[in-house]
């Protein structure tokens, strides 16, 4: 199946539909099947990825890190406190920023409502 995923944002399950849907768990599965068997698939060599926390998360920051290494690319975390949000930055100029210096930005925002507007 044609789908066309690249460049696209993820905000919420419903920005997909049901073949990308289906896409998306495709590609796990071959990536899961060629993890088990230790067959190499650096699909992200060379990029970075910026994980912009606004909350702390074990299990968010475990995952995407180890997903990261496990795809040959490399994961930043950053805490919001450490940035220049708390002395004004917007989020406009913060993803200019991010994006500049990376080639994926992930946002951990848990206040309902906030998180998506900032997104």
């Amino acid at each position: 199946m044609k789908t066309f995923l690249r460049g696209r944002d993820l905000i919420s399950d419903l920005d997909f539909s049901k073949e990308e849907v289906e896409t998306v768990l495709e590609v796990a599965w071959d990536l899961k099947r060629k993890r088990a068997i230790g067959e190499p698939h650096p699909l992200l060599r060379d990029k970075t990825l910026a994980m912009l926390f606004f909350f702390t998360s074990t299990r968010t920051r475990a995952s995407f890190e180890a997903g990261m290494a496990q795809l040959g690319g490399h994961a930043q975390f950053i805490p919001s406190e450490t940035t220049q949000i708390a002395h004004g930055d917007t989020a406009k100029e913060i993803g200019e920023i991010l994006g500049r210096y990376n080639d994926g930005i992930a946002i951990r925002h848990c206040d309902f409502g906030v998180g998506n507007r900032y997104i």
